[in-house]
C-alpha cells in the first residue's frame, strides 16, 4: 500500500464523523451576518492573477516544492485530497446547500464582481479550497518540518484567493480551514490507532 510517510492516501476519510460538523451552520441567507460578509467582499480588491496563480493546489503545492528540491508526492496527496472531498466536503456542502456570495448579493443589492472558476459549480459552505489547502499544508508539514511556516502560508494563499475571488464569504473560508484541520487530526489519529495495535 502506498502511503504518504505513514498516511494512508485512499479511504482515509470513509468513516470520518460528519454528525459535529453538521451542527456548526453557516450564517443564515437573510441575516446581518451574511449582509455584513458580502460587503466585505465587495471591498476586497480584484486581483485575477493571484486568483489563478493558487487555484490549482496540486500545481502550486508541487511548483513550490520543486523549487526547494523537496520530493512532492503529487499521486498520493492528490488521491488524498480527492477522498477528502468526496467524503467529507461535498457532504457538507449538500447538506448545508448554501448560495455562493455573487447570488445573494443581487438581492441584497451589492454589486459583487466575481471571477467565474469551474470550481464554483457547488455549495459555497465550507470552502473546499480552504479544506484541501490545510489538509495538504499539514501533511507535508509533516514530510518536511523545516518548511512547515511556507507551506501553511500557501494554504493561506489558496484560501484567500477564494475570498479575493468573491467565490466564498469568510465564514466559508473559516470553517473550510478548521475542517482541514480536523482531517488531518483524523488520519494521524488513525495512523496512532494501527500503531498501537500493531505494537500491542
Amino acid at each position: 500500500m502506498q502511503k504518504t510517510g505513514e498516511l494512508e492516501k485512499r479511504n482515509s476519510f470513509k468513516n470520518f464523523d460528519l454528525s459535529k460538523l453538521k451542527r456548526q451552520k453557516p450564517p443564515k441567507d437573510s441575516s446581518l451576518e451574511t449582509f455584513r460578509e458580502i460587503k466585505e467582499l465587495s471591498k476586497i480588491k480584484d486581483n485575477p492573477k493571484f486568483v489563478e496563480d493558487n487555484d490549482d493546489m496540486m500545481k502550486v503545492f508541487g511548483n513550490f516544492a520543486t523549487k526547494n528540491n523537496y520530493k512532492f508526492p503529487e499521486k498520493i496527496v492528490k488521491d488524498m485530497a480527492l477522498d477528502a472531498y468526496d467524503n467529507v466536503i461535498k457532504k457538507l456542502k449538500f447538506h448545508f446547500n448554501r448560495p455562493r456570495p455573487k447570488e445573494l448579493a443581487k438581492e441584497y443589492g451589492i454589486k459583487l464582481n466575481d471571477i467565474e472558476l469551474k470550481s464554483m459549480k457547488t455549495p459555497s459552505y465550507p470552502s473546499g479550497h480552504s479544506a484541501q489547502g490545510a489538509l495538504i499544508a499539514n501533511i507535508l508539514s509533516d514530510k518536511y518540518p523545516k518548511a512547515k511556516k511556507a507551506f501553511m502560508q500557501t494554504a493561506k494563499n489558496i484560501s484567500d484567493s477564494r475570498n479575493i475571488a468573491h467565490a466564498h464569504y469568510k465564514s466559508d473560508s473559516d470553517m473550510g480551514r478548521k475542517l482541514g484541520e480536523q482531517m488531518y487530526n483524523h488520519i494521524k489519529n488513525k495512523k496512532n490507532e494501527k500503531s498501537t495495535n500493531k505494537n500491542g
